[in-house]
């Protein structure tokens, strides 16, 4: 998504590397801690980390309560509404970096095919071989980045 980030601003809004590099980065790098930091120590602090094949993952870990119960579950060790909040807000992050990242490499084929149309007027009549060449290759190499963001 930086990367993404990182072209759209250079290519749609025409700034320079050191621009995005003293604007951007700095808050891109904050967000980026402070999401790692906050994932790891929100379920540190209600204790739902469990073991979970040799991972330990913020989940809750059934056992049967007793053998009265006829083999009921209950929680042995997490929170549901944590383990709860953690998945919604994994998949709203998710879901909106594939929204961001769709609408922003659109973004930037539109900008550059609109470039390409304005220039084609200033060409001259026979030098029609390179139509759209450059639009093309960024259409290609934006595809393959969202044909593997996807996958």
């Amino acid at each position: 998504m930086s990367i993404l980030l990182n072209l759209l601003v250079l290519i749609v809004f025409g700034w320079k590397q050191e621009i995005f590099a003293k604007k951007m980065e700095k808050l891109m790098h904050i967000i980026i801690i402070t999401c790692t930091i906050s994932s790891a120590v929100v379920p540190l602090v209600f204790q739902t980390y469990n073991p979970n094949c040799g991972v330990c993952n913020p989940t809750i870990l059934y056992d049967t309560c007793s053998t009265k119960d006829g083999g009921k579950l209950c929680v042995l060790r997490g929170n549901e509404i944590v383990d709860f909040v953690l998945n919604t807000i994994v998949g709203a992050a998710v879901i909106l970096a594939l929204i961001f990242c769709t609408v922003a490499m659109v973004w930037v084929y539109l900008h550059v095919r609109r470039q390409e149309l304005k220039m084609q007027e200033y060409n001259f009549r026979g030098h029609n071989e390179e139509h759209h060449r450059e639009s093309k290759r960024i259409r290609k190499i934006l595809l393959l980045y969202t044909l593997s963001l996807y996958l």
